[in-house]
């Protein structure tokens, strides 16, 4: 009887081992085949970056960043799933594989040691904040750390790696996020504080907390960029050129979102007034004119600056195709002595293929910066496409037009670029068409059709036509 419990012991115990070995080997297949069914592109960025990126009270994500891959979901017909993490975070977890793209951030050399960059998202500006009470400091001595005054930053952000660069012997407080260095400088714990310009102003535009502190140095301005980890199985560069499908009006309705900011008044603001009313009623109605003035200045500032990014391309910093169709549009009535003129870099899908997007966009800069260079004072210049330019004029005689579009691509073919260091020879094919005079809405048609029969004829020139008729074709482009 004891031989047959022990028998029966026995296997009992080996299909218990059998058993454990098969969830071992098993059990880790079903969870990499749950991780991996899902279709979505995983989208880090910080979870407290307003207006950019954060998370809201009910922890669903909003920004500016948040709508726009929101809108490169639904044109591209792609599921995004946002990853919203500290600002550290949010680079470890596209390092790591845990996210596909970063939504955007700043480039650096340490981050372009694991991360490959994109296309750009939108341009910021960055500010050294002071408080109030002391201004009047050195800037310069305090951040040669000649002075007990710490400096705060968001702990793995741009603006950390630019002052530990820059002035490394300033000591830093380093945030885990934005709110976080915002809510230290509201509690006073710090002095001074690097921050982006944006965020500062949607703060203080947004906060029922008095916030004492003013911008006394520019530190940079930059582009915010997609990014991917170098060994994430994601093109960047396909997933680039996907972001041309977003249509320029959906990104100007993005950007008007987050222009039109409602000012919430202090509620502190009414019984305040009413204490301090019997004390020092006339100081405190002219004290509180003179902070509402401020605010109001600095809010209308604030909407100016996201105002004009709708109407500028965020690379080269000319008028985008928005702007540029608005413009057209105000001819319509008819006039006299209109040049219109479209200009293409030649060749432009090999260089991207050759040598990379972010080559591509030195490329585009620098013709850019050679076409503003040859432009004269009456000469609009416009980036309406990808590496696609056009210009506008009503003050250019028939003899000046063809002369400004033969030595602009004589101009552009004269300065080469340096890639990694190899010499890239850029042109441009153009078309200019000269109106004498008309009486109906215009159109890119007859440019785009001469800058055509420029690619046609070799390329690198510039091919003109004086168009003399009463009616205009109607619009073979329209704006988006």
């Amino acid at each position: 009887m004891m031989l047959y419990v022990h028998k029966v012991l026995t296997r009992l115990k080996i299909g218990r081992f059998y058993l454990v070995l098969l969830l071992a080997i098993f059990l880790p297949c079903f969870s990499y085949a749950h991780v991996t069914e899902s279709n979505a592109l995983v989208v880090a960025n910080s979870k407290a970056w307003k207006p950019f990126s954060y998370l809201t009270e009910d922890g669903e994500p909003a920004g500016i960043l948040i709508d726009y891959w929101k809108a490169y979901s639904e044109k591209n017909h792609v599921r995004v799933e946002f990853l919203l993490l500290d600002w550290d975070e949010s680079l470890r977890a596209v390092e790591e594989g845990k996210a596909h793209i970063h939504a955007g951030l700043i480039y650096s050399k340490p981050r372009d040691e694991y991360l490959e960059f994109g296309a750009v998202i939108m341009p910021i500006d960055t500010q050294l904040y002071l408080a109030t009470e002391l201004v009047g400091l050195n800037i310069q001595e305090a951040l040669r750390g000649n002075s007990d005054t710490k400096i705060g930053v968001v702990k793995g952000g741009y603006e950390e790696y630019f002052i530990t660069n820059k002035y490394p012997d300033i000591e830093v407080n380093s945030y885990e996020n934005n709110e976080l260095l915002l809510k230290a400088a509201a509690r006073q714990e710090i002095k001074m504080f690097i921050a982006d310009e944006q965020v500062v102003n949607f703060h203080s535009a947004t906060s029922n907390v008095i916030f004492s502190f003013v911008p006394v140095m520019h530190l940079y301005s930059r582009d915010l960029r997609i990014a991917a980890s170098e060994s994430s199985p994601i093109s960047i560069g396909a997933l680039s050129r996907q972001f041309e499908n977003i249509p320029h009006s959906e990104k100007d309705r993005i950007i008007n979102r987050w222009t039109n900011i409602q000012r919430v008044y202090p509620m502190y603001l009414l019984p305040l007034t009413i204490v301090l009313f019997s004390a020092a009623a006339m100081f405190h109605i002219f004290s509180l004119r003179k902070t509402v003035r401020q605010k109001t200045k600095e809010l209308t500032l604030a909407n100016k600056k996201l105002l004009e990014l709708t109407l500028t391309d965020p690379l080269t910093k000319l008028q985008n195709r928005r702007h540029f169709i608005e413009q057209l549009s105000r001819y319509s009535a008819g006039g006299i002595n209109l040049t219109l003129m479209i200009f293409d870099i030649d060749d432009f899908k090999s260089v991207n293929d050759r040598f990379g997007h972010i080559c591509g966009d030195e490329v585009i800069l620098s013709v850019a910066n050679t076409a503003k260079k040859k432009m004269p004072a009456e000469v609009s210049l416009a980036r309406i496409g990808g590496e696609e330019f056009a210009i506008i004029s009503s003050r250019l005689t028939e003899a000046r037009a063809r002369q400004l579009a033969e030595e602009l691509c004589i101009a552009i073919a004269a300065n080469a670029v340096m890639i990694d260091e190899h010499v890239v020879k850029v042109s441009v094919s153009l078309g200019c068409a000269f109106y004498p005079e008309f009486d109906s809405p215009l159109s890119l048609a007859d440019a785009d059709a001469l800058m055509y029969q420029a690619k046609s004829a070799g390329k690198n020139c510039a091919v003109f036509q004086c168009v003399r008729r009463d009616n205009v074709a109607p619009l073979l482009r329209k704006a988006e």
